[in-house]
């Protein structure tokens, strides 16, 4: 299953990318020669018209090629006009561009897909609430549906995190049902600065809550602490030693901040209260920022609070565009960091992660497995536009001096150059095999 699903999945992102550049090359008059997903022997082929269509033995990218696209191309007088290089550089820009665009047009649609779909999105109901925070002082206790904030209908937990966010410090009026009741409660945010995705500190909006997880069992993890203590999915976790326990988060910092220690659990199960002795393991975590942490871990996850919220078509394209964008920055973010060598080179994954990943995400659904098909489009699509030679990005950049010198480069120069785009694509695929082996070896999970 995991090496059907990442053949499907490098298939359809690689015919998509070189579709890009076939589509364009037909349309702007160049000769296509050959159209090939995956390189080296041609397992099957088909000529149609001037162009064969192959599908090659090693499945680890595609190529199109065109006339007159090698300096080493004899051609003949009535051939030229059909030749790559016999047209204007702004036709040979779209042609190469359009490979890595369609990746992320591709990208814009899948997550349309997803988002008219639906997605799973928390309900708008008050969890874990922060000790002297700008939420306990107002009033809002655990279990509270949020309805409106400031006359604004909120539906999901998303919703009440954008408002508080964009608050700019200023109150705001909370619309709470409390078991029959609706009251209203003014609520100001405070700035609090924390640390951000890349562990840098970031200023933000706070209220100190949290979105209600119920502090129910959803699945019990194989081997793990809990399982062999024989705890089960459907299990709610009442007490942990004498500490009561109303939300998910209660429940995990307790187990997070005893690794190695015996804790005694108090759980409903069906009709019945029993107990549950169970030690947390220790284990070490990478949290957002990269760091990471030991913590207890019990080897459970929670059935959640969430609904499936599905979007309207116009509202779903400008997601998808969004979520695009949102991506393509946050990749571009990540390589100037790996540059910068403020985030550890662990987090390449090669060829062996996208396999792994490819089985995880079709064994959870069909969705999940679009979206993680969504994000390697939209990162081979920002990669492949970086100015490095061999890349798209790097004949783009010698397309663009060639416009600015109105001549073309020097073959000498462009084959060396491309030896040395080579090395540096060799060198970062070395990282990622090295990465994904010692996963393999010693168990470590990617760092999220």
């Amino acid at each position: 299953m995991t090496f059907l699903s990442a053949i499907i999945l490098l298939g359809i992102i690689i015919f998509i990318h070189e579709l890009g550049h076939f589509l364009f090359a037909k349309i702007l008059g160049v000769r296509v020669l050959k159209f090939s997903l995956g390189f080296g022997p041609k397992i099957i082929g088909k000529k149609i018209g001037d162009t064969e269509y192959l599908l090659s033995s090693i499945p680890l990218g595609g190529y199109v090629k065109m006339l007159g696209e090698s300096p080493d191309d004899e051609l003949d007088e009535e051939d030229k006009p059909f030749a790559y290089k016999s047209h204007p550089v702004w036709k040979r820009v779209i042609i190469v561009a359009s490979g890595p665009l369609f990746n992320l047009a591709f990208a814009v649609l899948l997550f349309f897909v997803i988002f008219v779909s639906g997605i799973p999105t928390s309900y708008p109901d008050v969890g874990k609430i922060t000790e002297h925070s700008p939420a306990a002082k107002a009033g809002l206790i655990t279990g509270d549906r949020v309805m409106a904030i400031d006359e604004n209908v909120i539906q999901s937990w998303d919703e009440v995190d954008e408002s508080v966010h964009n608050s700019s410090g200023n109150p705001l009026l909370f619309k709470v049902k409390r078991g029959q009741d609706v009251i209203k409660i003014p609520v100001t945010p405070v700035s609090k600065t924390g640390k951000n995705l890349f562990g840098e500190d970031e200023q933000y909006w706070d209220i100190g809550v949290s979105p209600l997880i119920y502090p129910v069992v959803g699945e019990v993890i194989k081997g793990e602490p809990a399982d062999k203590a024989g705890m089960k999915r459907g299990d709610k976790i009442v007490k942990i030693d004498n500490t009561p326990i109303k939300t998910w988060q209660d429940m995990t910092a307790i187990i997070h901040s005893n690794p190695d220690k015996l804790l005694h659990f108090t759980i409903e199960r069906e009709d019945r209260v029993i107990g549950l002795s169970i030690m947390p393991e220790k284990k070490t975590l990478s949290i957002p920022s990269f760091e990471e942490q030991e913590l207890g871990i019990i080897g459970i996850k929670h059935v959640g609070n969430d609904f499936i919220k599905k979007y309207a078509i116009p509202e779903a394209v400008t997601l998808g565009a969004e979520k695009t964008w949102d991506v393509s920055v946050l990749t571009l973010i990540v390589i100037v960091k790996l540059i910068q060598r403020s985030l550890p080179t662990e987090i390449i994954g090669g060829p062996i992660f996208i396999f792994q990943m490819a089985g995880e995400q079709a064994a959870r659904g069909l969705l999940d497995f679009f979206f993680f098909m969504a994000i390697i489009n939209v990162n081979l699509g920002i990669l492949n536009l970086l100015p490095i030679p061999i890349l798209d990005g790097g004949h783009i950049l010698f397309l663009g001096i060639e416009a600015i010198r109105r001549k073309p480069l020097n073959e000498r120069f462009i084959a060396i150059s491309q030896r040395v785009g080579i090395a540096v694509i060799i060198t970062i695929m070395v990282f990622a095999f090295y990465n994904d082996i010692m996963r393999l070896i010693t168990g470590k999970q990617f760092p999220w």
